[in-house]
């Protein structure tokens, strides 16, 4: 499985492990919460899957995304004689198909034994060296094989129920970001304020960022509420006392986060927020950019106020 140099800074091909972690016999690790690699012409989709509906374009961005940096997380096969049937990662295994892979990693399970795989998937979180995507997918496939709510995990594993979810939206990430968790690259409180940015380009932008400056967390939350509001200047190669806790490398330039010098606004800007606030009763804040352009912000403080001023701009006649 051929890895790729992507468009990052630092390049991508050191965060991705290689396949040779998951060259093991599939035969022998048969309900041990391992991953091995198995040939993908022994594996076949599960004929009574529910899900008949696939995106092909959807299947297209994923194969490109495997042939670049390998398939971050592993399908999970049940061992049928010498053949192996698709438990879950149907999408995984036709874009995988797609991209000519000869082999993919799978957990893989011998028997519709649900209590068995429980007990080995439990038993496998309790490892210390796991990284907190293989913490993330193992939750995730206790909730799905073994047909647990959240609530349930949380007693089972005595684990309070908001780290179950927040381990949880780590899957949502991009590729990259889950390789670089997996390699402990980046911390997860590096990346967790990334998960609610929307736009992908802006976390895609974000996320280089963070990689070639190792940002502290409460660095990526500051930039994440502002991300064109900060600069980073030549700080004469002293360590940025923010960044002590992360990880860092011969590749990380010594640059300080330093907060952007907005213009002032003008007398008739002054004018409109001033305006603004009188008319619709609320604090409104107006910000300009270093490229002129303008931001207006409503801060409102209920559910009624919202309602109110959404109820008055939808009456505006255009």
């Amino acid at each position: 499985m051929a890895l790729k140099k992507m468009g990052l800074g630092r390049g991508l091909d050191y965060l991705i492990q290689d396949n040779t972690t998951f060259e093991k016999d599939p035969t022998k690790v048969v309900d041990t919460g391992e991953i091995a690699l198995v040939d993908i012409d022994k594996i076949h989709p599960n004929p009574t899957q529910p899900r008949t509906d696939f995106d092909d374009d959807k299947i297209l961005e994923l194969s490109q995304s495997i042939k670049a940096l390998g398939i971050i997380q592993p399908l999970t096969l049940r061992k049928v004689g010498d053949t192996y049937e698709i438990i879950s990662g149907e999408r995984r295994y036709r874009a995988s198909k797609l991209a000519d892979l000869t082999q993919v990693p799978a957990y893989i399970t011998e028997a519709d034994d649900v209590k068995m795989l429980q007990m080995a998937l439990v038993e496998n979180i309790q490892r210390e060296d796991l990284n907190s995507i293989e913490v993330a997918l193992t939750y995730n496939r206790l909730i799905e094989e073994c047909h647990l709510t959240q609530e349930q995990l949380s007693t089972q594993l005595g684990k309070a129920r908001t780290t179950i979810t927040n381990s949880l939206r780590l899957l949502k990430l991009p590729d990259e970001m889950q390789a670089a968790l997996r390699n402990k690259s980046v911390t997860v409180g590096q990346i967790r304020p990334l998960i609610s940015v929307e736009n992908p380009d802006t976390q895609l932008d974000l996320f280089e960022k963070v990689l070639k400056y190792q940002l502290s967390a409460r660095q990526v939350e500051q930039l994440v509420k502002d991300p064109d509001g900060y600069v980073f200047e030549d700080n004469n190669g002293e360590p940025n006392a923010e960044n002590v806790d992360t990880p860092q490398d011969a590749n990380v330039e010594k640059k300080v986060m330093v907060k952007k010098d907005r213009p002032k606004l003008s007398d008739d800007q002054k004018q409109v927020k001033q305006n603004f606030t009188q008319k619709f009763n609320v604090p409104v804040d107006l910000k300009v950019d270093g490229k002129g352009s303008c931001k207006l912000t409503f801060n409102l403080k209920s559910q009624e106020e919202y309602q109110r001023i959404v109820d008055i701009l939808n009456n505006i006649q255009l």
